[in-house]
């Protein structure tokens, strides 16, 4: 088995539209099949005032796409059995390719990076107390986080300008 994603990527020479793909299809079978309709309403609720822009930014930056779906995809490489699970998307994934319009991959690859950053969940406490009749209740509560870090968090990562000369 390969250690890395990106050894993995390189021996099975995977071209962009499959990174694309395999995060679509990872995404899909991940969490129970959402629509791109979902995840945009979700991210349009909880991204900021930047979602627009953002998802523009993913659609026109073809390498910017890229290396969003990568990171979601390395983010959870380590995680117990996703590795496997990822490569055999990634097989099938090549196989496939059906023609999906890039706003569809741009959401998914947004949205990715959105569960990966928050899990959706800013903050979740849970508290336990005593009541009056000598039983105890527990209380849950979450805070759901913003998405928009991720994002800019990314485009920063990747260095968008030219280095200096």
């Amino acid at each position: 088995m390969t250690h890395t994603l990106s050894s993995a990527l390189s021996e099975r020479e995977v071209d962009p539209d499959t990174v694309h793909h395999t995060l679509r299809y990872y995404l899909s079978e991940r969490l129970d099949d959402p629509t791109t309709e979902e995840m945009h309403a979700e991210l349009a609720r909880n991204w900021g005032p930047e979602f627009t822009a953002d998802l523009d930014e993913l659609v026109a930056d073809p390498l910017l796409l890229e290396n969003a779906a990568l990171f979601v995809l390395s983010g959870v490489w380590e995680e117990p059995d996703q590795a496997e699970r990822i490569l055999q998307i990634a097989a099938d994934a090549k196989v496939k390719l059906p023609v999906i319009e890039i706003g569809i991959i741009s959401v998914a690859a947004m949205y990715g990076l959105y569960l990966l950053r928050t899990g959706g969940i800013k903050r979740s406490q849970r508290t336990t107390i005593r009541r009056q009749d000598g039983s105890f209740e527990e209380k849950e509560t979450v805070d759901y986080a913003d998405p928009l870090g991720p994002i800019a968090a990314l485009t920063r990562f990747l260095g968008r300008s030219q280095p200096p000369q």
